[in-house]
């Protein structure tokens, strides 16, 4: 890795997605609750999401620093507002035998995602050279 540049985001989001995605099939077999679809769209929407993000906020880590910052809290808003709506989504379309634990499954896994993403992008940042 050269000096002021970050490696891809790609492959810490895609491992970060695996273990989520197999935390979230032990815990629904141990719940004895079926996997169906929307667990599989809510890792997709939150995996594509973060992903997407991260790309955009990192060239500006490296470009333009106080542009970061901009960048990190607008992610973090465009992201709660967007997982605010597939959780309200999944409420109205499912079944509510289907739609609760879709939709706690989707915020705690939201919450793992956001951890993920400002533990990186801190790292990241504080990793950065000083002018």
């Amino acid at each position: 890795m050269t000096q002021g540049r970050s490696a891809s985001p790609v492959v810490p989001v895609l491992l970060f997605t695996a273990v989520c995605g197999a935390a979230t099939a032990l815990i629904l077999r141990l719940a004895e609750l079926p996997w169906h679809w929307g667990y599989a769209v809510a890792l997709a929407f939150l995996s594509g999401t973060t992903l997407l993000l991260h790309l955009w906020q990192e060239h500006a880590l490296v470009a333009d620093p106080k542009g970061f910052v901009r960048r990190f809290m607008a992610g973090l808003t465009l992201k709660m507002f967007a997982g605010i709506v597939a959780v309200a989504l999944v409420l109205v379309t499912l079944p509510r035998a289907e739609a609760v634990p879709l939709a706690l499954a989707f915020t705690l896994l939201y919450l793992a995602f956001l951890g993920f993403s400002t533990g990186r992008l801190v790292n990241l940042s504080r990793r950065q050279p000083r002018p």
